[in-house]
């Protein structure tokens, strides 16, 4: 049985410059370079976790808005 993990992501870019960031050295594949996102926990929306995401990793608050591709 396949497991399916729903995640999402987010693409910041002002000014023509285009934020990602490196992933720690304790995480698995560390000092790759991401995309900032996770997974979509039970019970949120694909907006609620996105926007959970960027305080958690990146400390910033931000306005997600768009429409869910589930």
């Amino acid at each position: 049985m396949t497991k399916i993990i729903n995640v999402v992501g987010a693409i910041l870019i002002k000014e023509g410059k285009i934020l990602f960031a490196q992933r720690g050295g304790e995480k698995s594949l560390p000092y790759l370079w991401e995309f900032p996102g996770g997974k979509i926990e039970q019970g949120e929306t694909p907006q609620e976790a996105l926007h959970r995401e960027l305080i958690e990793e990146l400390k910033i608050e931000v306005v997600v808005s768009g429409e869910s591709l589930m």
